[in-house]
């Protein structure tokens, strides 16, 4: 006897198996624009900061050097020589954009400082909720301070939020978990402006991090958008920058935003260089006496 309901049966299954699946990808952030606050702009790399591994002409830069109060999320402990706590910064922000569940975002930082030993100066990036203005996840931190033991990043930033409640570790990972090394390539970088060329505390191996991949899968679907800081620490001398980039940055994309270009790298005489570290030398030391 034919079993009248069995064709029924197959249907349903194959209706079942032809139900579109949705596959996670790889973000893409090519179509979105940038929002700057304070100093920010667009740079290709050289022998101090290197082009990134995206291979593209351009990467984004944040600086200290130019830039302006009240620009970071977070709120810290004051543990340096500092008496302002953080004060200057820049940070940039991406328009929003839509995740699946699953959806993978991967972006590049690199962290230059001049600065360190008490004066802590500090980066990050993070995933913001679009709906709470809540930071959903962070992606990225550096703090100066801890140059000298290698700890450059994530440099114990998270750890130290005034509020304990708040989460302590990043939730990217970061050069797929391996150890995070330390450029020692100078400070010869014109987005830090004056204190390009010299360092803080020589102990504290200033200089570049070299680039750092920042993978993060997402929990749930969701409308998101990106924000890139960098902060100075106890007072305005000496610089600290973050250069970022990511597959598809595309130029035309931050023509929204009011870049501030590096300072000039005119080529000098030699005894004008000399005179002109040393003012600059002499001029930042005398705040920290």
């Amino acid at each position: 006897m034919i079993n009248k309901h069995f064709p029924l049966i197959v249907l349903g299954l194959s209706g079942a198996l032809l139900m579109p699946v949705v596959h996670a990808s790889t973000i893409s952030l090519s179509s979105n624009t940038w929002t700057a606050t304070g100093a920010v702009g667009l740079i290709s790399g050289d022998s101090t900061v290197q082009s990134s591994p995206t291979g593209n002409a351009q990467f984004g830069y944040v600086s200290t050097s130019g830039g302006v109060y009240a620009v970071s999320p977070l709120a810290l402990r004051d543990e340096g020589r500092g008496t302002e706590n953080q004060t200057n910064g820049s940070k940039i922000q991406s328009t929003v954009f839509n995740v699946n569940a699953n959806d993978t975002l991967r972006l590049h930082f690199n962290y230059l400082s001049t600065d360190g030993r008490g004066y802590d100066d500090y980066a990050w990036a993070r995933l913001v909720n679009a709906a709470s203005n809540n930071t959903a996840a962070w992606l990225f931190t550096a703090r100066s301070t801890n140059s000298a033991n290698g700890n450059v990043v994530p440099g114990n930033v998270l750890d130290r939020q005034l509020d304990k409640n708040l989460p302590d570790e990043l939730d990217a990972v970061l050069n797929d978990g391996n150890t995070i090394g330390f450029d020692l390539a100078g400070t010869h970088w014109s987005p830090l402006g004056d204190s390009r060329n010299i360092c803080w505390d020589g102990a504290n191996t200033c200089g570049p991090t070299g680039w750092i991949k920042s993978d993060y899968a997402f929990n749930a679907a969701g409308s998101y958008f990106l924000e890139f800081g960098v902060i100075n620490w106890g007072d305005e001398a000496y610089d600290t920058a973050l250069a970022f980039d990511f597959e598809g940055l595309q130029i035309v994309n931050f023509s929204g935003v009011t870049l501030v270009p590096p300072t000039s790298a005119v080529p000098l005489p030699g005894s004008f260089v000399l005179l002109s570290v040393g003012l600059g030398l002499m001029r930042v030391m005398s705040r920290r006496d």
